[in-house]
């Protein structure tokens, strides 16, 4: 049996094993063959161990790139917006009260807010016009509009349409509404039907609080008679 002094730090091998060791003096059995061995074990363990670790990382970071690249791309809003509006909208809705009471609501199929102006551009616009009870009083139609939310005006534009629960359709291209007054007006050339009655005209106002229609300038009136009569 060999004296030997170790000066190693894990351990060496006996019967294939590896058996944990101390700093100092220590017998073996198997000379110095078995101390080689031991070192040899050892080396191969580490190397082991760095080589596994560095697959670990490669597999790791291999990972999180096709984890990106599988993501899908965010939605680009900002490019979607007209070049001078702050906010872009769909199926826009408000509704104007007063006392509590609805005076009116607009709904739009999309619309683009300008902030520094207070305006909102929309398309395919309806506006619905309520009496002191709350109760509907006209609906109006158009391609597109505008409204200042400051003001409380409110623009339509192109094929525009209002219907009186009066029984009166309105024609025309473009028609105002001023909060301030409660009046729908227009300076353009207007059409007027109830029943057998068709009313042309330059111009015109109804005022909603009253319900009275006046037509201002080259008024026509044309009978539309019913067959057999």
């Amino acid at each position: 049996m060999l004296l030997r002094t170790a000066i190693l730090s894990k351990g060496i091998c006996r019967e294939s094993k590896l058996v944990p060791i101390v700093y100092g003096t220590f017998f073996t059995p198997f000379g110095d063959d078995a101390i080689l061995t031991s070192l040899m074990i050892h080396k191969v363990t580490i190397r082991n161990l760095l080589f596994i670790a560095m697959l670990a990382v490669v597999f790791g970071l291999g990972y999180r790139l096709w984890d990106r690249r599988t993501e899908p791309a965010p939605e680009t809003v900002v490019d979607s917006l007209p070049a001078n509006a702050d906010l872009s909208l769909q199926d826009i809705q408000y509704t104007e009260t007063s006392e509590g009471v609805r005076r009116w609501t607009l709904t739009a199929k999309s619309g683009a807010y300008e902030a520094g102006q207070g305006k909102s551009a929309v398309q395919d616009m309806r506006l619905e016009f309520f009496d002191k009870q709350g109760q509907e009083q006209m609906v109006l139609t158009a391609d597109q509009g505008v409204w200042l939310s400051e003001t409380g005006e409110i623009e339509a534009q192109g094929n525009v349409v209002a219907k009186t629960t009066e029984g009166y359709t309105l024609y025309t291209e473009q028609l105002a509404y001023s909060s301030e007054t409660d009046q729908i007006t227009t300076h353009q050339a207007v059409r007027v039907k109830k029943d057998s009655i068709d009313l042309f005209a330059h111009g015109m106002r109804y005022e909603l609080k009253d319900r009275r229609l006046t037509l201002n300038s080259q008024v026509r009136v044309l009978f539309m008679h019913g067959i057999g009569n």
